[in-house]
């Protein structure tokens, strides 16, 4: 009988909920392989790990010994085939946190990798935050780790490169949970007005942290501005339903605009189940991939708008606004374009998502070309050719996926040089 395989999974990010997803989807995808997780996580993320059943340890903010103690025993009792950072750009930050390095990793004798969520180091790709180049890039460097998880999306399925190895993030059967007669109890406990559609409206409480740099506020109220607009138009056709930290309507919500805190992930698919359609204005949403993949028409919002008294797109170049969008970004010195909302990311993004089938799941409007974007949403809430052609490259895009190898696969090829 051969000897447990067990990979470590190492989160260090304390506030960040979809590093910890992504690494617990893909550890779910090892039962019944012979290889175990084991995770090493934040304080703060017990209550996130305790529902998955999966088992882990905890580091101890502020405790470098500790913590260097900690990834001894787990190396001399658990003897990991894999050790896995689930996002090597917070781990080579932690040092502050949990007085931990790369140079502490050496104790594991095994390969040692992370999950590149963005393909780093493409050619021409460089990082824009909050429109500004990030001077941090330069020290972001998946040099010296043996293997790269690629989930998809955002990376291309179709990408190959060398001990990089591209899997499917999210089992496209969900989310639906209950069938019609839960969907319809959902509906009736938010309040839905009868005959409406329902539209899902996802944020995140990382999307209020621009406060630590005023020169983005305009912008962000610009933005919101526009949201609102937005959001208006459709209730004229459909209910909303706000998930998470709200993003709009501070002062008041409109008739047919619904929120909800938190939810737990059964909660949130129980919801998701009953929508008609999703809108997020981060490009790198697990919600919104998630969604996307399940079938449910999903808008990603975003913002090409760069320049001042004059503001032209990085897409098309000099665009004519309406009245509304005018008056929205007048006071707005510092323009900048976005795909992860506020923070920025186009560039970095716009050059992963190219050529990427999975541009074609989801429709992007942008926030800023209002008119056009208000009919392109409405188009979506009923049957017709935009649901249609989401509908299509949803079918393309998931049968790239099965061409992958699954994660058993992956992790026998990564553990081979480990030996007993």
């Amino acid at each position: 009988m051969g000897r447990r395989r067990v990979v470590l999974f190492i989160v260090t990010s304390f506030w960040a909920h979809g590093e910890l997803t992504i690494a617990t989807e893909f550890a779910g995808r090892m039962r019944g392989s012979g290889f175990q997780p084991l995770f090493l996580i934040p304080p703060s993320h017990r209550a996130l790990i305790g529902g998955t059943g999966l088992p882990y340890q905890v580091l101890i903010p502020g405790a470098g010994k500790v913590n260097r103690l900690q990834l001894q025993d787990i190396q001399h009792v658990h003897r990991p085939v894999a050790v896995v950072l689930a996002d090597f750009l917070n781990y080579d930050f932690c040092d502050r946190h949990y007085g931990l390095t790369r140079d502490d990793l050496t104790v594991f004798e095994c390969p040692i990798g992370t999950f590149d969520n963005f393909s780093w180091g493409r050619p021409g790709s460089f990082l824009d935050t909050y429109g500004f180049r990030a001077a941090y890039q330069n020290e972001v460097a998946v040099d010296g780790l043996s293997f790269r998880l690629r989930p998809c999306p955002l990376n291309n399925p179709l990408v190959t490169d060398v001990d990089a190895f591209a899997y499917p993030l999210i089992d496209p059967a969900g989310p639906a949970i209950g069938g019609p007669d839960a969907a319809r109890q959902v509906r009736a406990d938010l309040g839905v007005r009868p005959g409406n559609p329902l539209i899902l409206l996802t944020g995140a409480t990382w999307q209020r942290m621009h406060v630590a740099y005023p020169i983005v506020e305009n912008f962000v109220r610009a933005s919101t501005t526009m949201l609102e607009w937005l959001l208006r138009g459709l209730l004229d056709h459909a209910d909303v339903v706000s998930v998470g930290s709200p993003l709009v309507f501070h002062d008041g919500a409109p008739p047919g605009f619904h929120t909800t805190g938190s939810l737990s992930p059964m909660e949130f698919r129980r919801l998701a189940a009953a929508v008609d359609l999703h809108i997020s204005n981060n490009l790198i949403s697990v919600s919104l991939h998630r969604l996307a993949l399940a079938g449910i028409p999903s808008v990603a919002l975003f913002s090409s708008l760069v320049g001042g008294d004059r503001p032209r797109s990085l897409l098309t170049g000099e665009v004519a606004l309406s009245g509304t969008a005018t008056d929205a970004i007048r006071d707005v010195g510092h323009l900048y374009a976005f795909r992860m909302f506020p923070v920025g990311w186009f560039h970095f993004l716009h050059s992963l998502v190219d050529g990427n089938p999975f541009t074609d799941v989801i429709r992007h409007v942008e926030i800023f070309d209002d008119v056009a974007g208000l009919a392109v949403i409405r188009s979506l809430l009923d049957a017709g050719p935009e649901r249609d052609r989401l509908a299509a490259a949803r079918e393309r895009y998931l049968a790239a996926l099965a061409d992958l190898p699954d994660v058993p696969t992956i992790l026998d090829g990564i553990s081979a040089e480990v030996h007993a």
